[in-house]
């Protein structure tokens, strides 16, 4: 299934939309304004919570985990060390791998050695798009997720406030 991720612009904290295919709206995912843990929230169209995610603080590669709306802990996504964006995630006990290109503009996120989910940015865009491809149905709200979170490493990565691999 085809989704596309849209970062909002002009907002005081981190705001994008989800859409499928037709452009219809079904998620939108938040970030909190001014917060050291970087806690971002993945809602659906009624305002519920999805998802929700803080970084670890005091690691030397970043590191998120996301919970369910009960707290339980669902998945956590590591950085790794590698000139291209490289990501470690395990969900409850089951590792997949993300590898992104030189660049950061097209990702792979990898399970059991198949392709689960392919995303591509859009180089000219007003904010960050996304284009993501998921083959896994099971998991297509955690796969959206995780794109925000890549999104938010890089971008700390780049802004020098996060850590530097």
């Amino acid at each position: 299934m085809r989704f596309y991720i849209k970062q909002k612009v002009f907002s005081f904290k981190d705001k994008f939309r989800i859409m499928d295919e037709s452009q219809k709206e079904l998620y939108t995912v938040e970030g909190k304004f001014i917060s050291i843990q970087n806690k971002l929230q993945l809602l659906n169209m009624n305002g519920s919570q999805v998802l929700n995610a803080k970084k670890k603080l005091f690691r030397i590669f970043a590191t998120y985990e996301i919970f369910t709306p009960h707290g339980d802990l669902l998945a956590e996504i590591k950085r790794k060390f590698s000139l291209r964006p490289k990501f470690e995630v395990n969900v409850q006990g089951e590792q997949l791998m993300v590898e992104g290109s030189l660049f950061a503009h097209s990702f792979g996120v990898m399970r059991n050695g198949q392709e689960a989910a392919s995303i591509q940015k859009k180089v000219i865009s007003w904010g960050d798009t996304y284009e993501i491809n998921v083959n896994d149905d099971l998991n297509s709200e955690l796969y959206l997720f995780m794109v925000i979170i890549i999104d938010q490493v890089i971008h700390e990565q780049k802004k020098g406030n996060g850590s530097n691999f």
